[in-house]
């Protein structure tokens, strides 16, 4: 049976020696080698979009860590403290977002911190940073700051509040390597501080041939060419691009079918889509399913893809896409040509431009072998580059590097 210390972690391993005739022989205890760690996962965003959902599935995945002991801090009611509860770890929420200042917020996270006796605290968030920072500044127990950024940092972050905020990193991890230029150009930290880790994405099993005969069974798909936007349903996302790229292939007499799938961040905009759809006649062709827990699988029931966001940081959801074995289409701007290989492994067409990417849509509709080498060509690379528990892995071992 493995003894524990006071605080949860197991003692180190013990040396025993063994003499022999000819020399002294020593065993060491396995443990010796682990280095335990207590890690908070910190996120109060009340969203439940691709950051919370990373954030959900890589805490789900620590949980499983027997050298690792997973505290959590997140918003008050939010879908994303519903969703990990299950785990029954150790859970600090806050009723809303910390602001700039939050000494109270702040002194109520460190005693979390001393109680969980935590080592390294992982932001998501980074509207979380201020309330970190803070928090290391005040908390009686020493920890080490690790941000993981998915958005992209247009303009420089170097004047003395973002000084004392980003100085407190002790890692800052960039999700592409479109992020990390931007980090190492724009934040008041030495390029040994902040790391590239790519996103990974896993294919449940449950995936099959029949479950997506199931699905498309279920949600009525014709025998038509489908064309997917998964996503939130914002402005900055872009599904009016798909709305004008179908009205523009229905004009032309191809019969394709749209689906936007995702919730409505923004109702106003979702309503707007809705009428000019039936305005133009084509509500019986541009259909809304609203969020859906497991993407990766309705993937499966679309001939290809797109992703229409004006500047997408990274786009996971092509590489789920790719996972499923899907053709994709993606904007050339932000992260995305660092997973679409132009022509090779999925198109890019030119950002915020619906003509062009009707004619990418066109293209694929119309030449099915095309379409299928893409396609089988972005699944090779999703299984290469992004798979889930190496990447995962890769976060893990960046946690543990700062201790």
């Amino acid at each position: 049976m493995q003894a524990e210390s006071a605080t949860g972690r197991p003692p180190f391993g013990l040396a025993l020696f063994f003499s022999t005739n000819y020399s002294y022989i020593l065993f060491i205890d396995h443990l010796s080698q682990e280095v335990f760690v207590n890690i908070l996962e910190l996120c109060l965003s009340p969203d439940y979009g691709g950051l919370e959902i990373h954030m959900r599935d890589f805490s789900r995945w620590l949980s499983q860590k027997p050298e690792c002991t997973l505290s959590l801090s997140l918003r008050e009611g939010s879908r994303l403290e519903d969703a990990l509860q299950p785990l029954q770890r150790p859970i600090l929420t806050f009723p809303k977002k910390a602001g700039k200042f939050p000494l109270a917020a702040a002194k109520k996270l460190a005693k979390f911190i001393v109680r969980q006796d935590i080592d390294v605290v992982h932001v998501h968030w980074k509207n979380d940073l201020p309330l970190a920072a803070l928090t290391k500044s005040v908390c009686s127990k020493k920890f080490k700051l690790v941000h993981t950024r998915q958005m992209n940092m247009p303009g420089k972050k170097k004047g003395l509040y973002h000084q004392y905020i980003y100085r407190s990193l002790d890692l800052f991890i960039a999700i592409t390597k479109y992020l990390q230029k931007q980090a190492e150009a724009h934040l008041p930290l030495t390029k040994e501080k902040i790391r590239q880790i790519y996103y990974g994405v896993d294919m449940p099993e449950h995936v099959t041939p029949e479950r997506t005969a199931e699905l498309k069974k279920r949600f009525k798909f014709k025998d038509k060419f489908h064309v997917g936007l998964f996503g939130r349903i914002d402005e900055y996302k872009g599904q009016h691009l798909l709305l004008e790229a179908v009205e523009q292939l229905t004009q032309q007499g191809l019969d394709i079918h749209a689906g936007i799938v995702g919730a409505a961040f923004d109702p106003n905009y979702e309503q707007s889509l809705r009428e000019r759809a039936k305005e133009k006649g084509l509500e019986n062709r541009f259909h809304f399913f609203g969020f859906y827990d497991m993407p990766i699988e309705l993937m499966t029931c679309f001939d290809t893809i797109v992703l229409t966001t004006k500047n997408e940081t990274f786009g996971l959801v092509l590489i789920e896409a790719m996972f499923a074995g899907i053709a994709v289409i993606g904007s050339n701007a932000g992260g995305v040509p660092e997973i679409i290989d132009h022509e090779k492994t999925g198109l890019l067409f030119e950002t915020w431009n619906a003509d062009d990417l009707a004619q990418k849509i066109k293209r694929l509709a119309e030449e099915a072998p095309f379409r299928q080498a893409l396609a089988a060509a972005g699944q090779k690379k999703a299984h290469e580059q992004f798979n889930l528990d190496i990447q995962y892995e890769k976060f893990y071992q960046a946690l543990k590097s700062v201790l």
